[in-house]
């Protein structure tokens, strides 16, 4: 990374840092960090089946739930994911979680 980078970021860090010192974090910050898990390699032959997003400020305001997808993992996916198709068969639907998913962040949104 070069210098003057490092410094610009530096400088960005001190002064989010000094606001929320001075502010408080919990309800004034809202960054929200979304991850999503796919159930292939390549989003042509996959589909979402984790749904996870958290406010960075506030770890207390987070979604995060598995769904059933639509056809079986392989079990290269099984491996790599960290989970079976015996745990996601006890899973909401992918449609359900995917509304309830939408509404959690648009919460956010409207919030702020």
């Amino acid at each position: 990374m070069n210098r003057e980078l490092h410094d610009s970021l530096f400088e960005l860090y001190i002064e989010g840092g000094l606001e929320l010192m001075t502010l408080g974090t919990l309800g004034l910050k809202r960054e929200l960090v979304i991850d999503l898990e796919t159930s292939a390699l390549t989003p042509e032959k996959g589909e979402i089946i984790r749904y996870r997003a958290v406010n960075r400020w506030d770890e207390d305001d987070e979604f995060d739930e598995w769904a059933k997808p639509s056809r079986p993992l392989s079990a290269e996916a099984e491996r790599i994911l960290g989970i079976t198709n015996e745990q996601l068969d006890r899973c909401r639907s992918s449609a359900i979680v995917f509304d309830e998913f939408m509404g959690f962040v648009a919460g956010l949104v409207e919030k702020f």
